[in-house]
């Protein structure tokens, strides 16, 4: 019986990662804890006027549960259901980062940031240490970043076998969190020996990567803060690759060939971000430059947005003891920075903010944003006729009133959106069109002592586009009641729209019946029963139905 109960346990953490523990405070928690709930809901379904989308009657058996072991939870979640069935564990591998004042372990799988161009997230199987006693920053990781694939017998060509990838990263550094500069270095590379070519068919070639840079931060007088990172990524595609050229090789890869493995399908790039920020109590100014070379990557990163250089400036003011926010930025980005593409896209990137907040009764955000996009000639001259010169302005407006006494509470909240897509090509003006709008007004009552919720709204939306305009008008209408101290809610919450497309017209009729019970602390009873009709005009293309389901469930947390 023990062997067996040993044997789960290690099948367990086999399978669960764990996160940062500090084993300065272990002691001061519980050794082990489990809790969750299981629950069995009983689901019936009947339509009118369209064919049946689900099935007339379906049951479902659930349970999330969550044991921890001084500190380290371990989830686990199943269903059951005439449906379905599965089982699931959301944490499939195992890793563990104990802290000790200023020491860090790592070990196995494991993901770890260095800086942003360099060691950014990267999941790894290894080990590793992070040191940082008084002002010294050392970190190190060592281990597995890929494992070996092979080709899927049913997908060949679209997985083709990879190798296994092995590689270690570097940080040395002096600082504090405030003021701090840290060099960086990165190699990782596939092993070869890990597949055997075959004979024929496509192949993947073995790949290697090397990444140096530094990060940096450091803060004057308190305030202005300048941050700014910047790495070198060398590239190769193919390690077996023919030995460089000196007459046609550039002169940076032929110096560092001297220390490094580098051939003919060896690339190299640049990335470099740097801020420079003011801030104060009540406004900071931050300036912002940034540029990643076109095809930029790192084994120890899964994704960089490249071909890319934007400076950007944010400001931000706080007015009258916080009441009166203001924020935005404004920025150019472009890229083609290497002058490959057939055209330059210009964008220019700019959105305010303005929050309003006199007094607790009162309050209004407004947001407005505007991004724009044009081109300039690239390696060959531009078409009028397919040029892009385009802007999305999108406008919110959201204020909202608030009444409260010790009897009830009023609240009123309205909201409005507008968005508009602008081509000021004339050739294709036409074709881009959009504009939608989106309005919202709330109101809700609260009856504090009978605990009586009462709620009301009016909507509009439009959505316009080259071909059609959808437009949607209606209101919605609900109640909500607390009884048995709290233990039982009730809600029944409508709406009623008026749908006008170019096709359809017609009304939709939501109703939505929601009651939870809890009986017990660990048992509670639920039931939502959901109404639709659609109910469409004479000549409409749409078929008018009317559907209903209803949904009882039973819980049981422990």
């Amino acid at each position: 019986m023990r062997t067996k109960k040993l044997l789960i346990i290690m099948l367990v953490f086999a399978s669960v990662e764990c996160f940062s523990q500090d084993i300065g405070n272990i002691g001061k928690q519980k050794p082990f804890t489990f809790h969750g709930s299981i629950g069995l809901n009983l689901m019936a379904y009947a339509v009118d006027g369209i064919p049946a989308r689900q099935l007339p009657f379906s049951y479902m058996i659930s349970a999330n549960a969550t044991a921890t072991i001084y500190g380290i939870e371990l989830p686990f979640s199943f269903v059951f259901s005439d449906k379905q069935r599965s089982y699931a564990q959301p944490f499939n591998q195992f890793g563990l980062s104990p802290r000790w004042k200023w020491i860090t372990l790592h070990g196995g799988y494991r993901n770890v940031t260095f800086s942003e161009f360099t060691l950014a997230g990267h999941t790894f199987l290894g080990a590793g240490i992070e040191l940082n006693p008084s002002i010294f920053r050392f970190g190190f990781v060592y281990g597995r970043f890929d494992r070996k694939t092979t080709t899927s017998p049913v997908f060949e060509t679209d997985s083709l076998p990879r190798f296994k990838r092995k590689g270690f990263a570097v940080k040395l550094g002096v600082g504090t969190e405030k003021n701090f500069f840290d060099l960086l270095f990165l190699r990782i590379r596939d092993d070869s020996s890990s597949l055997e070519r075959p004979d024929s068919g496509a192949y993947r070639f073995p790949e290697q990567n090397v990444v140096a840079g530094f990060h940096s931060r450091f803060t004057f007088f308190k305030k202005l803060t300048w941050e700014t990172e910047a790495a070198f990524s060398l590239y190769t595609t193919d390690m077996a690759a023919q030995p460089l050229l000196d007459s046609t090789s550039a002169s940076i890869l032929l110096s560092l060939n001297k220390f490094l493995v580098i051939n003919q399908s060896s690339e190299y790039y640049m990335a470099i971000r740097s801020f420079l920020q003011y801030k104060s109590k009540s406004w900071s100014l931050k300036l912002e430059y940034r540029r990643i070379d076109p095809k930029y990557r790192s084994m120890g990163a899964y994704f960089f947005s490249n071909d890319v250089e934007n400076l950007t400036l944010s400001p931000y003011i706080s007015l009258f003891k916080r009441k009166l926010t203001l924020s935005g930025s404004i920025g150019l980005q472009r890229d083609n920075l290497k002058g490959g593409k057939l055209a330059t896209s210009l964008r220019t990137i700019g959105n305010v903010n303005v929050s309003f907040n006199p007094s607790y009764k009162f309050g209004v955000d407004l947001n407005y944003g505007n991004y724009g996009t044009s081109q300039s000639a690239g390696r060959l001259p531009l078409n009028d006729t397919t040029k892009v010169h385009q802007a999305m302005h999108n406008l919110s407006v959201m204020p909202r009133l608030m009444f409260m006494n010790t009897e009830k509470s009023h609240m009123i909240f309205l909201m409005y959106n507008m968005s508009m897509f602008y081509d000021q090509n004339q050739f294709t003006s036409s074709l881009t069109y959009f504009v939608s709008h989106i309005g919202q007004l709330n109101y809700s009552l609260g009856l504090i002592k009978t605990k009586w919720t009462f709620t009301f709204g009016l909507t509009y939306t439009s959505f316009s586009t080259c071909p059609s305009t959808n437009t949607g008008t209606g209101g919605t209408l609900g109640v909500s009641k607390l009884f048995f101290k709290d233990k039982l809610s009730l809600s029944w919450n409508n709406s009623l729209i008026r749908s006008v497309s170019d096709s359809d017209k017609g009304w939709v009729l939501n109703s939505n019946l929601t009651g939870n019970y809890r009986v017990h602390k660990h048992h509670a009873i639920k039931l939502n029963v959901y109404f639709t009709g659609n109910y469409n005009d004479p000549g409409s293309l749409s078929k008018s139905f009317n559907e209903i389901k209803g949904d009882l469930g039973y819980v049981y947390t422990f």
